[in-house]
């Protein structure tokens, strides 16, 4: 049984799926960030939106991880993958001076 206000929800729903598919379609060809705080705030919709309807976090969480279009100076993307890589070897890298450091200071002593 239809009534006219879950016809007037059904039809609010479908706007803002909308214009998250159309925020998500804008980011991505802009090559701006995309994460789901931004998506709502571009879309004018909540996270918890995002989170309730699981189809479009999941869009949004597959736009996350593409890759960059090229800037300006044509320098190759940076992928989210690429510098998580990084940051995790950077964070090794830490420890391991950390722990030198700390073998020398034994040493000092």
């Amino acid at each position: 049984m239809s009534t006219p206000m879950r016809e007037g929800r059904k039809a609010d729903t479908d706007r803002r799926r909308q214009r998250v598919v159309k925020a998500l379609n804008t980011a991505a060809q802009s090559g701006s960030p995309i994460s789901v705080s931004g998506i709502a705030r571009q879309a004018a919709v909540d996270r918890t939106f995002l989170y309730r309807h699981r189809d479009l976090l999941a869009l949004v969480h597959a736009a996350e991880l593409e890759p960059a279009g090229q800037d300006a100076a044509g320098a190759a993307p940076v992928s989210r993958i690429s510098l998580q890589a990084d940051l995790a070897n950077a964070q090794a890298r830490n420890a391991r001076l950390g722990g030198r450091v700390q073998q020398l200071e034994r040493r000092l002593s």
